[in-house]
């Protein structure tokens, strides 16, 4: 009887979270749109807008590597 009980709770639970994710994702999607509309407004083509996000935060270029230094130099 117990068992079910907390199965019920548990699939509650998982339901909760799974909605909270759904919302989320509407949440990033209508930013989205709202931020492309504003650019669209402001004449911005997707080649001049600016970065956001994680490519913000990457550098342009990557720089050439160097192999390790050992020990000995």
């Amino acid at each position: 009887m117990y068992q079910s009980a907390d199965h019920v709770v548990w699939e509650l639970h998982r339901l909760g979270e799974q909605r909270m994710l759904e919302e989320l994702e509407r949440r990033r999607v209508v930013a989205e749109r709202l931020a492309e509309t504003r650019d669209a407004e402001a004449g911005v083509t997707d080649a001049a807008s600016s970065r956001r996000g994680i490519r913000a935060l990457l550098p342009r270029k990557l720089r050439p590597l160097t192999p390790p230094r050992t020990a000995e130099s």
